[in-house]
C-alpha cells in the first residue's frame, strides 16, 4: 500500500511540473473488465467507464518520432447485472466495481502533419476503491436486498425481518494489483485524441489459502483532449 500512495505523489507531482514540452488530457472512455479463475475457463466481464488525466512529457523529439513518459490518474467503474423469475419470484443479481489506476506510460509518436500516431506501453498500478455483490428478490409485494462488499467483509441485509449489518464476510479479494498496459492511438491538431487499449493483470488477487489464482484483465477504447 505505502508503494502506490508513493507511486501516487510522484505521478501528482509531475502532473504540476512546467514543462513547454509537456501537455495535460483529460479523457473518457468505454471498460471491459474480465476476471479469470483458474477454476473456470470462462471469464466473468464487467462493463463500465472510465474518466482519466494524463500528462505528456516529451524527453526526445526527432525526424523519426517523439517518446514522451506519460502518467496519468484513472477511475474507472465495471458492473454487470443478471435478472430472472421463477415461481413469481423476481431475482436480480449484480457485481459493481471501481478502482483508482495509476498508469504510467513510454509514448512513441509519429507525425503525419494533421495526425500524429502512437503506440504506449507501461505499467498501472491498480487499487480497488470498492467491490459489492448484490441480490434483490421481489415476492408478494415484498423486497429483500443483502449486499456483500468484497474488501471489507461487510454483509448488509434489508427486508421485513431481515435488516441489519455482519461483519466477518469473505475478504480473500485483494484491492491491490499491477497491470501491463499497452495501446495504440491517434491525436488530430494535436488536441483530439482516440485510443484503445488493453492492461494484463499480473498479481493474483486471491489472498486466501486454497490453491486458487484469480486475475483482472481491462479493454479499454476513450476519447480525449489535449490542452
Amino acid at each position: 500500500m505505502k508503494k502506490f500512495y508513493f507511486v501516487l505523489v510522484c505521478a501528482a507531482a509531475m502532473f504540476f511540473a512546467v514543462d513547454a514540452n509537456a501537455q495535460l488530457g483529460v479523457g473518457v472512455g468505454y471498460n471491459l473488465g474480465s476476471n479469470f479463475t483458474s477454476l473456470d475457463d470462462d471469464a466473468q466481464n464487467l462493463s463500465g467507464f472510465y474518466l482519466e488525466a494524463t500528462y505528456d512529457w516529451n524527453f526526445i523529439d526527432k525526424s523519426w518520432g517523439s517518446l514522451a513518459l506519460q502518467p496519468g490518474v484513472r477511475f474507472s467503474y465495471v458492473g454487470e447485472a443478471e435478472s430472472e423469475e421463477e415461481f413469481g419470484v423476481k431475482l436480480k443479481a449484480s457485481t459493481n466495481e471501481t478502482y483508482l489506476d495509476i498508469p504510467v506510460n513510454v509514448k512513441y509518436s509519429y507525425d503525419l502533419g494533421s495526425v500524429k500516431l502512437s503506440a504506449f506501453a507501461g505499467p498501472v498500478f491498480s487499487l480497488g476503491l470498492t467491490s459489492t455483490n448484490k441480490i434483490v428478490t421481489k415476492a408478494d409485494g415484498e423486497t429483500g436486498k443483502i449486499v456483500a462488499h468484497n474488501y471489507t467483509g461487510k454483509v448488509v441485509t434489508k427486508g421485513d425481518g431481515a435488516t441489519g449489518e455482519l461483519e466477518g464476510g469473505v475478504t480473500d479479494y485483494g484491492r491491490f494489483d499491477i497491470k501491463v498496459g499497452v495501446g495504440v492511438g491517434a491525436t488530430v491538431m494535436d488536441k483530439l485524441n482516440v485510443k484503445v487499449g488493453y492492461n494484463f493483470g499480473t498479481l493474483n488477487r486471491y489472498t486466501g489459502e486454497a490453491d486458487l489464482r484469480y486475475s483482472t484483465n481491462v479493454f479499454y477504447v476513450g476519447l480525449g483532449f489535449m490542452f
